[in-house]
């Protein structure tokens, strides 16, 4: 099993505030990454990121629409 980080408090608002229970999405995080990585590591990150790598993202849209699973998505990110 991996090390997980909590879920933070803002994402948990907002997984809340959307009907979906923060507890059962963290679950499901952590049983989809453990999957992923079947109890080991990404060995392509461990072999081209630092570390001690630290990251900003944008997330932006070439046009207008409509976007869902954004508060699932946070809850990945706090994961990791």
């Amino acid at each position: 099993m991996s090390a997980f980080h909590p879920l933070s408090e803002p994402t948990r608002r907002r997984l809340a505030g959307a009907g979906i229970d923060p507890d059962v999405v963290a679950a499901l995080v952590r049983a989809a990454i453990d999957e992923d990585l079947m109890g080991g590591v990404d060995v392509t990150s461990v072999a081209t990121v630092p570390a001690d790598q630290r990251s900003i993202a944008t997330f932006g849209s070439r046009a207008d629409g409509v976007v869902a699973g954004l508060p699932v998505a946070a809850a990945v990110i706090d994961a990791v």
